[in-house]
């Protein structure tokens, strides 16, 4: 092991001895300002009058820290003592106001001619001195530990007990250790030496905040050969390893020890075009997110470029350290991301990169020297095989290096193998991992299969029962799950977490969630396969029943697939067959999930004909929706079911306005018009909800068939009432995205369906507007809009799409490639819809080179050709035609840009400033509706309401 090398030893000691002292003084800190809520403190203050100070009310505590080897003396505190006598007068003379004690903290106890001192009959009754064995009467402040390591443990303890169970408490204590060091300094003005009561909870959610999205670091993390410093003066840093290497776990563990911002984003699936809207609202939004800031660096109709220069500017005005880990940006090309680079001037970048895809340009266009990840070093695997119950010399570890390229995850992973295999002896594992690999060495399946044999049966029988679960849960769920699926009791299972987790099969989620590794589920399943049907049936049944609980308190698509497919998997058809006919379902990309149970259930007579009937709706709606001609055979299997079972209205309502959609995509005309007339008979006496389904159906159609001056006419009114319904104008969607418009939405509970069907009918008139040769670019927007409040993705994407070609059509090429930029990109990079994946970015492709922006675009297209194979024909062909526009565009050039009339786009922002003072007077819809139209105005215009805002 090596050893540290000095000149000086003596210097040496006193340096080592210097650091205890602070490092001790700063956890010490750290555990009053997180017991400053229990003991009710104003403020905690570090390094002014004395180490460590605490106000509370009515009285001002001075505390100084000592850290000795040995024990406490008089000479130890002999200066401390002088300096209470001064500030003792300080507080007798009125100069503060509260009342002065003294606390002399200390992690060894007093040796014995101090211990007479204290004790005898003249020390100040006001001095107290503390250490670990001391008297726990009068203490008021947490007690003193015995050592650095005591230290740390206890504040990690403290740590753990606030409500940010998302972090790790080590990641915590050693960030609030950091910014205590910070507030030391007097650097920054925000933090200068104290910490104000009211600061502290900001203080705790700033920090969740800036690592809730970077994965826990292991539990016991060792360092690689020669590994980098997370912060240098290096503005930009290149950080390369292969995958497996341990890349975030070593930026997730060095972001635990760093001051500053740090912003970590995946950029394996975005364009990179793209990326830099996606820095400046992820930057952005972290640092101001309050405040007007936001929106000045936000700017509409901005490049991600722009707005990343305004951020640099803000960055460089507060004094912040902001570092933004790029993970996989050997993904991006190198134009792409050395713009961003020089853009945001005033950010420190990191950049993980396999040695691969663009990472040689990427080094050469930035000039950043690669670092490397080497792996562990032949010291780390010895150490970490002795740590495993395993023997090997130096000759067996080189060889385990050479066989796994000692990358963490794979070394411990063979370690677990080698003690249970082979009798811990690591030179007999690495000679049979040899001879088995031949080509393929490294193969994690196989290695991940042995670990599995090789776990303690309590943690095997935990992974197994996870393996099942594919969405992160609550730790507490995962608990309830595998205790009621007859695993271990609660203790037990968390001692499996914890051993999963050191080993890299558990991955660990903000909100406390946990997830087994994809890799190791795959094989936990197979094992759980040979357990045979009836159990693992019963294993599925009872995961069921804590998702469904889960979804109710925390909804994701992650959660509610994983459901679904298990409704399935063991046949409740009931609750498939009532989602299949919520058009919002079929929204969340979650069909195919349980497209083929549902088939199954139409054709079993055994169930009611009610759900069957219900299932066949949910068919018929998604194969409509795709334009399937499967759709007519589910509505004439409907018509069957009514006939027979002489079922109600309402199902006669849902299959006849189905087929009046049919008949008008398919242009039988009259055929659609005959059941546009029956079905008004039939609507009448229905609700005024079927009723707006009716009209908007038959707009649908009247636009299919070629109407589309009536579908216009249907339509208007018919958005006019949503709009009425949810309490909304369309001056008040004007300049104001999803989440404004929420707060505006007063009805409860939300109208989800509302809201789905209003951005449904603008869709529509958007459509039917284009068709009578109007310009309707604020339909689409506001559709979208809505759509994205009603969590809507598939429909939110399609008509971005339609807007950006509507933005083409009209010349206004910046204006689609804001579009693409700012929302379709951003949400695709959220939300994975793979379905949307190839439409999206070929089409932003096609608009960077009506940009002029070609050899973007070309390699946009370029990074898609490996999907191509896989398309289906009409795919294929719409792939081959963009890349023909392309190559046109590219050879002739783009048409001329639109460009906006001088001080257009300042009237516009004026304008929807106005409309939000305007709203910001504007009472609640319920009060609105009681003013007399000559009445003053609510909004205090003093004229007439009819006049005003009665209009």
């Amino acid at each position: 092991m090596a050893t540290v090398s000095t000149l000086d030893p003596k210097q040496l000691l006193r340096i080592e001895a210097v650091h205890r002292g602070f490092l001790f003084q700063h956890l010490y800190a750290a555990q009053c300002l997180l017991c400053a809520g229990i003991l009710s403190a104003s403020a905690v203050v570090v390094e002014s009058d004395e180490d460590v100070e605490v106000l509370l009310d009515g009285r001002h505590l001075y505390v100084q820290v000592k850290y000795r080897k040995n024990t406490l003396a008089w000479n130890d505190i002999e200066g401390a003592m002088s300096r209470f006598e001064e500030l003792r007068g300080a507080h007798q003379t009125g100069d503060r106001q509260s009342t002065a004690e003294f606390i002399i903290v200390s992690n060894a106890p007093p040796n014995g001619p101090l211990a007479k001192r204290i004790s005898g009959e003249d020390w100040p009754a006001d001095v107290r001195v503390d250490w670990p064995g001391g008297s726990e009467g009068g203490r008021t402040l947490p007690r003193p530990s015995a050592s650095l390591l005591e230290a740390i443990e206890a504040t990690r303890a403290l740590a753990q007990s606030l409500p940010f169970a998302m972090l790790n408490p080590d990641t915590l204590v050693w960030k609030l250790a950091g910014i205590i060091m910070l507030a030391a300094t007097g650097e920054k003005s925000s933090l200068n030496h104290i910490f104000n009561a009211e600061d502290m909870p900001d203080l705790f959610e700033q920090l969740v905040l800036q690592l809730q999205d970077l994965p826990a670091p292991p539990a016991h993390y060792r360092t690689q050969q020669n590994e980098p410093e997370l912060l240098t003066e290096e503005r930009v840093r290149l950080i390369v390893g292969y995958s497996g290497a341990g890349k975030t776990s070593w930026l997730a563990q060095s972001a635990q020890h760093a001051t500053g911002r740090l912003v970590y984003l995946d950029v394996a699936d975005l364009p990179g075009a793209g990326l830099g809207s996606v820095v400046a609202r992820e930057v952005a939004g972290r640092i101001f997110f309050e405040g007007q800031q936001l929106g000045q660096i936000l700017l509409p109709g901005a490049s991600g470029r722009e707005m990343l220069q305004v951020l640099s500017r803000r960055i460089a005005e507060s004094g912040e350290i902001v570092t933004v880990a790029l993970d996989n940006a050997h993904c991006l090309s190198g134009d792409d991301l050395i713009g961003v680079v020089q853009s945001a001037s005033e950010v420190r970048f990191i950049l993980l990169c396999r040695p691969e895809g663009e990472t040689s340009t990427i080094e050469a266009l930035l000039g950043a020297e690669r670092e490397t990840l080497a792996g562990w070093a032949s010291d780390t695997v010895a150490a970490a095989a002795v740590d495993a119950g395993c023997k090997a010399d130096a000759a067996d570890c080189q060889r385990l290096i050479d066989l796994t390229g000692g990358l963490p995850l794979y070394v411990l992973n063979a370690l677990v193998i080698t003690r249970a295999d082979y009798d811990g002896s690591l030179r007999k594992f690495c000679k049979d991992l040899a001879a088995s690999a031949q080509t393929r060495e490294m193969s994690q399946e196989v290695i991940l299969g042995r670990v599995f044999d090789g776990l303690p049966t309590v943690t095997a029988k935990v992974a197994e029962l996870f393996s099942l679960c594919d969405a992160p849960i609550k730790r507490e769920e995962a608990a309830e799950y595998v205790a009621a699926a007859g695993g271990p009791d609660k203790a037990n299972f968390l001692r499996a977490l914890r051993h999963l987790f050191g080993l890299g099969l558990l991955q660990i989620f903000s909100g406390d969630k946990v997830k087994i590794h994809d890799a190791a589920r795959v094989v936990g399943k197979a094992r759980l396969v040979l357990q045979g049907a009836e159990l693992l049936n019963e294993y599925r049944l009872t995961l069921r029943g804590i998702v469904q609980a889960s979804l109710l308190k925390d909804w994701s698509p992650a959660k509610l697939s994983l459901f679904l497919r298990l409704s399935g998997e063991v046949g409740r058809l009931d609750v498939l067959v009532e989602m299949a006919t919520d058009e919002l379902f079929h929204e969340m990309g979650v069909w195919p999930e349980i497209e083929v149970f549902l088939e199954q259930g139409v054709q079993d007579e055994t169930i009611p004909p009610e759900q069957r009937i219900m299932a066949l709706d949910g068919l018929a709606f998604a194969h409509l929706k795709s334009g399937s001609d499967r759709a007519v055979a589910w509505l004439d299997q409907m018509d069957q079911l009514i006939e027979t079972h002489d079922l109600g209205a309402e199902e006669t309502l849902r299959v006849g306005m189905k087929r009046m959609t049919y008949l008008a995509q398919n242009g039988d005309r009259k055929g659609s018009e005959r059941l546009i007339e029956s079905l008004a008979k039939a609507v009448k006496d229905t609700s005024p909800g079927h009723r707006r389904v009716y009209t908007y159906n038959v707009a649908t159609a009247q636009l299919a068939f070629g109407d589309s001056a009536a579908a216009v006419r249907r339509i208007q009114p018919l958005i006019k009432e949503y709009f009425g319904l949810l309490g909304l104008s369309p001056q008040q969607v004007m300049g104001r995205n999803a989440p404004e418009l929420r707060l505006l939405v007063k009805q409860k509970p939300f109208p989800t369906d509302d809201i789905k069907h209003l951005a449904d009918s603008l869709d529509v008139l958007a459509k039917a507007s284009d068709a009578e040769g109007e310009f309707s670019p604020l339909a689409r927007v506001h559709a979208l809009k809505f759509y994205d409040l009603a969590r809507a993705p598939e429909s939110m994407f399609r008509v971005g799409q339609d807007l950006v070609d509507q933005f083409i059509g009209r010349n206004d090429f910046d204006g689609a490639l804001n579009m693409m930029e700012t929302i379709l990109l951003p949400q695709l990079q959220q939300l994975k819809l793979a379905e949307y994946l190839i439409p999206v970015r070929s089409q932003y492709a096609v608009v960077l080179a009506y940009c002029g922006r070609f050899s973007e675009a070309e390699a946009e297209m370029e990074r898609l050709r490996p999907y191509e194979a896989g398309l289906a024909d009409l795919g294929r062909s719409e792939m081959i035609n963009q890349r023909e526009l392309i190559a046109q565009l590219g050879k002739y050039g783009p048409p001329p840009k639109w460009v906006p009339q001088p001080g257009l786009l300042e009237t516009l922002a004026q304008r929807m400033q106005e409309q939000k003072q305007i709203d910001a007077h504007r009472p609640a819809a319920s009060a609105a509706k009681k003013v007399g139209r000559n009445q003053p105005c609510p909004c205090g215009s003093g004229r007439k309401y009819k006049k005003c805002h009665g209009r």
